[in-house]
């Protein structure tokens, strides 16, 4: 098999679909007689493109328009590479491989599905609303097979008008190599935490990810835990609303804000932890596709609450690797936060099996192997 991988969104740069496109990459590279990325030129990717073992074309155009803008450049080379047939990491990349096909240059054409860009309209509301989703409809119908990344992004692209038989849901992994349980408190050392409790969360700080939920908790939370601390890593957008709703809930003394941290320390930040939350909420085109978290969590050991959001029913288990939750719900998120506390025999079985899901299913390696088994 001679297989490209085409994607807008791909390392340097950070993110969900970035890391899901270089994982499966790796795995790509292993299985295929010609493997290789086509990708947008962004800063720092030649330095990160030098590093990685299968070839990355890149293409000097926005990452939006990767799909239009390649044309001629990347029929030229699956020419060059006699290339059979692509996988897309989301539809937006799929005109040049459509003109592809019809031009008999490729076999095959294959689509992964996450989920805003199934909801996402960039002209919603005006008069070109109606042309942009029917252009969407138009784009995904001549495409040959699906791997969307939960039960929810599969009802997305039904929606769509996608027959079931051409749906297979493969869902995201993590890497339990990369994530795993640690023997020592290093971190909570270093941190001058030993003695305390802790709650977190790694995430972009945006309205969609439920901080405010989470903080909203914490007074509940802390009448039966006063020595719990609350640690928010990550950046983003909201982190001065939810500063100021740390300020309004006298929270000083159980809310540390650590700011972004180098992915090599996220394994330690875990382990640091008693439990992993994240109370996703839907704010349309923004829904939670799956949430990589919370697998990352439970390779590390740790029990896990998320919330019916999206496609995160697909990565928690609920009262098998973690709790489920409604959004926006602080009193209901309180009390599953202290039935874990409460609980520690519970919350370490939970955290095992999520560990154990991780290494038996819920790895890049079991995805990568059950799409291109598909592909073949």
């Amino acid at each position: 098999m001679r297989l490209a991988l085409i994607t807008q969104d791909f390392t340097p740069k950070i993110g969900g679909i970035q890391t899901y496109a270089l994982e499966l990459a790796k795995r790509f590279n292993k299985k295929c007689d010609f493997f290789c990325v086509i990708a947008p030129d962004v800063p720092g990717a030649a330095e990160v493109d030098e590093k990685l073992p299968f070839p990355v074309k890149r293409i000097k155009t926005p990452e939006p328009w990767l799909g239009w803008a390649g044309i001629p450049e990347i029929p030229l080379y699956i020419y060059h590479h006699s290339i059979d047939r692509i996988f897309h990491t989301q539809w937006n990349t799929l005109p040049v491989s459509l003109m592809m096909k019809k031009t008999g240059l490729i076999n095959h054409i294959y689509v992964a599905a996450h989920a805003r860009e199934l909801l996402f309209n960039p002209v919603k509301g005006s008069v070109f609303g109606g042309g942009y989703a029917k252009y969407r409809q138009k784009m995904l119908s001549k495409a040959d097979y699906f791997f969307p990344v939960s039960e929810f992004t599969a009802g997305l692209l039904q929606n769509e008008g996608i027959l079931s038989e051409q749906i297979q849901v493969v869902t995201n992994g993590t890497d339990p190599e990369e994530f795993y349980p640690l023997k020592s408190d290093d971190l909570k050392k270093e941190l001058g935490i030993e003695n305390r409790k802790i709650l977190l969360t790694i995430t972009r700080l945006v309205s969609r990810k439920g901080i405010d939920t989470v903080l909203k908790a914490m007074p509940i939370i802390v009448e039966d835990h006063p020595e719990l601390l609350y640690m928010i890593v990550g950046e983003g957008e909201q982190r001065p609303q939810l500063e100021q709703l740390v300020d309004e809930l006298n929270l000083h003394d159980h809310v540390h804000f650590t700011g972004k941290i180098p992915h090599t320390k996220l394994n330690g930040y875990y382990n640091s932890c008693d439990v992993f939350v994240m109370p996703s909420k839907t704010e349309l085109p923004d829904v939670e596709g799956f949430g990589l978290v919370f697998l990352e969590a439970n390779a590390c050991g740790k029990p896990v609450i998320g919330s019916y959001s999206g496609g995160i029913p697909s990565a928690i288990i609920h009262e098998e690797t973690g709790l489920m939750v409604e959004q926006e719900n602080p009193k209901e998120l309180a009390a599953a936060v202290n039935h874990l506390l409460n609980n520690p025999d519970l919350a370490e079985k939970l955290g095992q099996q999520g560990r154990q899901r991780v290494v038996e299913e819920a790895n890049w390696n079991r995805a990568a192997e059950r799409i291109i088994k598909l592909m073949r």
